[in-house]
C-alpha cells in the first residue's frame, strides 16, 4: 500500500501557517501552544494536544455546524427547514436547488476538507513527539493508540465525503510537495482498518471497570471495532462495491466482490461477541414507552454508547428544535415520509392492511418510538408559561398562532404539521431548564442495524441472525412480540424484502444521527428520495368540535385532545429536491484546492 508522506490541502500554506499559531492546545491563549518545544517536556500540556485532537469530532448535527441553528436532516429526506423563510439564500438551498458547485459549498462540507486535515495534521504531530513526553510507557502506548484512533476517524469522515483521498502519517511541513495525487479508496479502507486494528490491540475495553473512570469518553477497544464494521460496510455498499460513476479506484472499488458484505458482518459480529455492549433498556426491563431510546441519549454512562459526544448541562437542542410556544426555534419541521415510516406497535408497517392503522387517528398504537421522536398534533411537552406538560397544537388556526401549520414558506411556523423530539429532554423547554446530552458517534444499535445490513446482503436469504438482530431493537423499542415473537417480521423473507425491512429500520432507529443522509447515498437511492416531494399534514377541526378560542379553556383540553376531532390529510409539500445521480453522490473537493495540485483529481461531475 503507497502512503504519502505529504498531503495537499486547501489553500494550504495558510493552513499550515494557521496551525502553528499560538493558540493554544484547545484554541485557548491561555494555553501553550501545541509546536511549542516545552509542550513535550510537560505531561500535562503533552495530553492537551491529544485533548486537541479529540475537540475536532463534531457530529453536522450539532448546531455549530450549519447557520447555528439547522442539522445535516434537512441535507436528506429526514425534514425540511425553515431557513428558507427567514433567509433568502440559507445553506440547505444550494442542495434543493441544485446550485452547490466546487467552488461555492455551502455549510457545514465547506470546511470538512480542511477541518479533517487540521486534526489529522495534529493527530500526526502527537504520535510523532509523545515519546519525548515525561508519561509512563503504558500511558504513552495508550495514547498512541487513541491518536490512531482518532486519525483513522478523520479519514473515515473524509472517505463518505470524497471516496479516495490522500493519507499521510508524518508532519506536514510548509516547504513540502503538495501536488500529490489521492490514494485510492481501497487503499484509504486498508490503512483505516489495519490503523484501528493496531489501536485497538492497545486500549482499554472500559476505563470505568479500568479504575480510570477520568478518561471515560476516550476512545476504546469497542470504538476501534465499532468504526471498523462501519468503514467495512461502507465498502461493501453499492455506491463504492462497483458502484463508482467513473471506473477509478479512487472512486471506489472497479467491480463488486460480494464477499465484502461477509468481512463487513464479521466485523459488526466482533463487537457483538465481545459482550461489551447492550441496548439500553427502559427502568426494570420496562420498554413498553421505548424509554431506554429516549434515555439512551440523556444518560452519561451506558452500555449502548460505544463513543459519544460529551456535554455538560445545556438546553441547545431543545432552543433550537421546539416548538415557538415551548420557547424554541422550530426549526427541524419532520417530513411526513419519515413519520409514516414508524410502523404499528405490532411492528406492521402503516401500508399493511392488518397493521390496524387509521388514516383518520393517525397516532394512536403506533411504534413507541414513534412517541420518543415527534411532536404531532397533541403531543404533550412542557409549557414555559406554566411548567405543566401540555398538548402542542399544529392544526390550522390554532389559537396561539404559534405552532400550527400554514402554507409552505408563508411565515414561519410549521411547514409539515410536525416537530422534531428525538435526543431531547422532555423536562426542559426553550428557554429552561438544563441537562446533560450526549450524541452517540458509535454506538450498539447502529452495530445490530451494520451487523443485519451486511449479514443479509451475503446471504441468498436472511438467516436467524438477521431476524435476532432487528428483533433486539424492536423489543428494546417497545414494539409487541406477537403471537409467533417476531416483533412484527414476516417469516421466510426474501433477501430483497429483508434489505427494505433494513433500511426502514435504520431510518427509524437512527433518525438525527446523521446517518440517513450517508445512507442514502451509499445505497445509491437519492432519485428515489430527494426526487419524492417532502409530505406534510393538514390537520383541521371538524365541525362541531370546540372552537379554537376553547383551547385556552383548560376544561376543554381533554375533550379537544380526542383525534377524532380532526380530518387529517397529506399533501405535498414541496418541489423535489434535485439529484444528479453520478454527481451528488459524492461531493466536491473544494475548487481552492484542485487549483493548486494538477494531481489531485475532482468527483465525478463536479469537474468545470
Amino acid at each position: 500500500m503507497k502512503i504519502y508522506k505529504y498531503l495537499i490541502l486547501p489553500a494550504f500554506i495558510a493552513i499550515v501557517a494557521i496551525s502553528c499559531e499560538k493558540d493554544g492546545v484547545l484554541t485557548n491563549s491561555t494555553q501553550t501552544d501545541i509546536f511549542d518545544e516545552q509542550v513535550w517536556t510537560d505531561s500535562l500540556k503533552t495530553t492537551q494536544v491529544l485533548t486537541a485532537v479529540y475537540s475536532g469530532l463534531g457530529p453536522e448535527t450539532m448546531l455549530v455546524r450549519i447557520n447555528t441553528s439547522n442539522s445535516l436532516s434537512e441535507y436528506s429526506d429526514e425534514s425540511d427547514e425553515r431557513w428558507v423563510a427567514s433567509n433568502s439564500n440559507p445553506p440547505v438551498a444550494a442542495f434543493q436547488k441544485g446550485t452547490m458547485s466546487a467552488s461555492s459549498i455551502p455549510q457545514p462540507f465547506n470546511t470538512t476538507w480542511s477541518d479533517n486535515y487540521v486534526n489529522i495534521r495534529r493527530a500526526n504531530l502527537f504520535l510523532s513527539r509523545v515519546d519525548e513526553a515525561p508519561l509512563s510507557a503504558g500511558t504513552k502506548k495508550r495514547m498512541k493508540a487513541e491518536a490512531r484512533f482518532l486519525r483513522a476517524y478523520y479519514y473515515h469522515m473524509l472517505m463518505k465525503h470524497y471516496a479516495g483521498v490522500p493519507i499521510i502519517e508524518e508532519v506536514l511541513t510548509i516547504d513540502g510537495d503538495f501536488n500529490l495525487p489521492r490514494n485510492t479508496y481501497e487503499e484509504c479502507v486498508n490503512f483505516v482498518t489495519s490503523e484501528l486494528d493496531l489501536a485497538a490491540a492497545d486500549l482499554p475495553v472500559d476505563y470505568i471497570a479500568a479504575g480510570k473512570g477520568q478518561d471515560y469518553g476516550r476512545a476504546t477497544r469497542g470504538a476501534c471495532l465499532a468504526l471498523k464494521a462501519r468503514v467495512l460496510l461502507f465498502a461493501a455498499s453499492p455506491l463504492f462495491n462497483g458502484g463508482a460513476a467513473k471506473p477509478n479506484p479512487v472512486f471506489g472499488y472497479p467491480s463488486n466482490d460480494p464477499s465484502r458484505w461477509a468481512k463487513a458482518a464479521d466485523a459488526a459480529k466482533a463487537v457483538m461477541d465481545s459482550g461489551n455492549y447492550s441496548l439500553l433498556q427502559g427502568t426494570n426491563g420496562n420498554n413498553s414507552t421505548a424509554e431506554g431510546y429516549y434515555l439512551l441519549y440523556l444518560t452519561r454512562i451506558n452500555p449502548e454508547m460505544i463513543l459519544a459526544r460529551l456535554t455538560g448541562s445545556n438546553r441547545s437542542l431543545e432552543s433550537s428544535h421546539l416548538p415557538k410556544s415551548r420557547g424554541g426555534g422550530f426549526h427541524t419541521h419532520l417530513n411526513a415520509h419519515y413519520v409514516n415510516a414508524f410502523p404499528m406497535s405490532n411492528g406492521k408497517a402503516i401500508t399493511d392492511p392488518l397493521s390496524g392503522y387509521n388514516p383518520q387517528n393517525p397516532y394512536i398504537n403506533r411504534d413507541p418510538r414513534f412517541y420518543r421522536s415527534v411532536i404531532y398534533n397533541g403531543a404533550k411537552w412542557l409549557n414555559p408559561s406554566n411548567s405543566l406538560k401540555q398538548p402542542v397544537y399544529t392544526f390550522v388556526g390554532e389559537p396561539t398562532g404559534m405552532d400550527g401549520l400554514i402554507d409552505p414558506w408563508v411565515g414561519i411556523n410549521s411547514g409539515t404539521g410536525y416537530y422534531n423530539r428525538k435526543c431531547m429532554s422532555e423536562d426542559l423547554t426553550g428557554t429552561s431548564g438544563g441537562a446533560q446530552h450526549f450524541f452517540p458517534f458509535l454506538r450498539y444499535g447502529e452495530i445490530l442495524l451494520n451487523y443485519a445490513e451486511a449479514k443479509n446482503e451475503s446471504l441468498s436469504a436472511p438467516d436467524a441472525s438477521v431476524y435476532n438482530a432487528l428483533i433486539d431493537l424492536r423489543k428494546r423499542a417497545g414494539i409487541t412480540a406477537g403471537a409467533d415473537g417476531k416483533y412484527g417480521l414476516k417469516t421466510g423473507m426474501t433477501q430483497d424484502e429483508m434489505r427494505q425491512i433494513i433500511r426502514d429500520e435504520r431510518r427509524i432507529e437512527l433518525s438525527f444521527e446523521d446517518h440517513r443522509f450517508w445512507d442514502i447515498r451509499r445505497w445509491k437511492i437519492g432519485t428515489s428520495t430527494y426526487g419524492k416531494k417532502l409530505r406534510a399534514m393538514k390537520i383541521v377541526l371538524k365541525p362541531g368540535a370546540p372552537s379554537p378560542a376553547a383551547l385556552t379553556n383548560p376544561a376543554y383540553v381533554n375533550y379537544i385532545d380526542i383525534p377524532t376531532n380532526y380530518t387529517y390529510t397529506e399533501f405535498d409539500l414541496l418541489k423535489p429536491s434535485v439529484f444528479i445521480e453520478n454527481t451528488s453522490n459524492l461531493l466536491p473537493i473544494p475548487q481552492s484546492q484542485i487549483n493548486i495540485s494538477n494531481k489531485l483529481i475532482q468527483n465525478p461531475g463536479w469537474e468545470n
